[in-house]
């Protein structure tokens, strides 16, 4: 325990009966009284000791260096510690904090605190210091992809610090720190620009959504849309299309060829370019309409990725950017180029989550990879990492392009698919009939959420290795039951997620499942020994139970209809055979 934590015990034995808090607030209190040298009762002011709507638990205004700092203090630097409040911070704390109207809060001790010192050093304040303070290693969150994720949130938000300011240049700056008395800094990042644009629009309409969400709808120009992609980069698409796409895009011949028949063949009209297209859909922080012009405020992409870089390969291509380029003619057709827009504001992650899985639809980016960025999929990844030191790929060929910094922490040299994983809960849980139908699990919420839920991370790793690793050998396990019989068996190649299941079951239920665990659930490695071993339960056990389904289904079977393979009570007649024979209960990963 170094002297800023002692002092903080101190503090936290002695004030806590009258203060409240817990021993984070005390820490941040030593912090504030050392690293600013003020006295203990002004350090008491700028603590948030039992508010927690900010996310953040003290602040302090440094009228020297003019910063304003933020501060998120823990005295774990376990991301589960600090997901909480930060997650409060990025999607509540910043927007009540920088509100420019604000209601009486005459209870909120903490919350009069920091908007008086808003308001009294506003014209000296030109920092804004996010800083998440830990009194252990970095390393951690350092490697989360969940942090990271929040990060890229909150630069999104510097528009509220530039309204409060009424546009004044404030720099909004984060960084992470430990008090373990090293010089370990954790990543910077330092945003003083907002993405803001101003695009003419005509005639717009407006739609609520069930929660005040608002979409304004109307035709923008194409390369109005192309500035933007090319001053944002990929920035500019939302993360899980960024990720379905990968760095190449996708380049659509027949969108190539509706551009060539209007700029270069002339054969067709730019007019008719918004009647043939399905329109592209656009989120933002915020979306205002004045003077026929549509103002948006830090936007991203959710549908209409293909149509961009289509265009933007087609305008190279035709350098059509290029001062020496000549044909008026040729320009102006494709500055009159129209496309069908929505722009969509006050909508949570959730929601636009949801949008933009069914505005892709039709596209070529596959609806898991639309949920890469998840809240869910980015704390099952930390999870691997830190558990187990293994890549969980969320994102498509993610793994194969691991840098330096994202392998730091990785030690296995073969990865936990995103599909796969998906498909090994549901095996465990026997839905049978999600299994084969998959795509509807990306796709409907209520059946995704309960594949992916918070009760996940619960789940002893180790064993969901051991349960993802049956597909490896699942193949050459449904060969070694029909070889014992290739007349009699032939209908279980239809049963590959029957058998997935019973497996699972098989495993979970195993009196050495920690011995199991331990020597085969840490790790990618699929050792002949865990063969042999699936290979045996796979014969003695789920091969008399699959084969208990044949009285009930003869006429089925003998008609070449093996449907009832693959439904959930076919699952659960096994579970009740295997319960008789060998007191099996349903267990599941979580």
């Amino acid at each position: 325990m170094n002297e800023l934590e002692k002092i903080a015990k101190k503090f936290n034995n002695a004030l806590k009966t009258k203060w409240g808090g817990n021993r984070n607030h005390y820490l941040a209190l030593a912090y504030l009284m050392k690293e600013f040298d003020i006295e203990q009762n002004k350090g008491l002011t700028q603590i948030a000791f039992n508010q927690t709507e900010f996310g953040i638990n003290a602040f302090h205004f440094d009228s020297t260096r003019r910063n304003l700092y933020l501060l998120l203090v823990s005295w774990s630097s376990s991301m589960d510690q600090i997901r909480q409040p930060l997650r409060q911070f990025v999607t509540a704390g910043m927007d009540s904090i920088f509100a420019t109207e604000k209601e009486s809060n005459g209870t909120n001790r903490f919350s009069n605190q920091i908007t008086a010192c808003l308001l009294e050093n506003s014209a000296l304040i030109d920092q804004i210091y996010f800083r998440i303070l830990t009194s252990g290693p970095l390393s951690e969150l350092q490697q989360s992809e969940y942090l990271k994720n929040l990060m890229e949130q909150l630069e999104q938000k510097k528009y509220l610090v530039d309204r409060f300011f009424n546009n004044r240049p404030v720099r909004f700056t984060f960084d992470q720190r430990t008090i373990t008395g090293s010089d370990d800094i954790g990543p910077t990042g330092t945003t003083s620009r907002v993405y803001a644009y101003y695009l003419p629009m005509e005639y717009p309409l407006l739609q609520k959504g069930p929660q005040e969400e608002q979409m304004i709808i109307g035709f923008i120009r194409l390369v109005d849309i192309l500035s933007i992609y090319r001053e944002m980069g990929s920035k500019f698409f939302e993360r899980n299309i960024r990720y379905g796409l990968g760095d190449k895009g996708y380049v659509n011949k027949s969108i190539t060829r509706a551009f060539q028949k209007i700029v270069l063949q002339k054969k067709d009209t730019p007019d008719v370019f918004a009647f043939n297209h399905n329109g592209i859909t656009i989120a933002a922080q915020q979306v205002t309409y004045e003077n026929n012009k549509c103002i948006i405020t830090s936007p991203r992409l959710l549908n209409g990725a293909q149509t961009l870089t289509t265009f933007d390969q087609f305008c190279s291509d035709q350098h059509m950017s290029d001062p020496e380029n000549q044909d008026a003619e040729a320009k102006k057709a494709l500055e009159a180029i129209r496309v069908l827009c929505k722009f969509i504001t006050n909508a949570t992650s959730e929601f636009i989550t949801t949008v933009t899985i069914n505005n892709n639809r039709q596209n070529p980016v596959m609806p898991w990879d639309l949920h890469a960025n998840d809240e869910i999929q980015l704390l099952v990844q930390d999870k691997f990492r830190t558990e187990l030191g293994i890549y969980y790929e969320r994102q498509k060929n993610a793994f194969a392009e691991l840098d330096q910094e994202t392998e730091e922490g990785i030690i296995e040299k073969k990865e936990v698919k995103l599909l796969k994983l998906a498909q090994t809960f549901l095996a465990s849980d026997g839905e049978l009939e999600l299994l084969s139908s998959i795509r509807d699990v990306f796709e409907e919420d209520e059946k995704y959420e309960k594949v992916f839920n918070q009760n996940r991370l619960k789940a002893d790793l180790r064993y969901v290795v051991l349960c993802y690793k049956i597909h490896y050998r699942l193949n050459k396990l449904m060969n070694e039951i029909i070889d014992k019989g290739p007349v009699k068996y032939w209908y279980l190649r239809r049963a590959r997620n029957l058998l997935w299941s019973l497996l699972t079951q098989a495993i979970l239920n195993d009196e050495n499942l920690e011995g199991l665990a331990a020597n085969y659930g840490c790790d990618m490695v699929m050792s002949t020994a865990l063969t042999d071993y699936l290979t045996d339960i796979a014969t003695k056990r789920c091969r008399p139970l699959i084969a208990s389904l044949e009285d009930q289904n003869r006429e089925s079977i003998e008609a070449f209809d093996v449907a009832f393979l693959n439904k959930d009570n076919s699952f659960y007649y096994c579970m009740m055979e295997a319960k008789e024979r060998w007191q099996w209960r349903k267990k599941s990963l979580k």
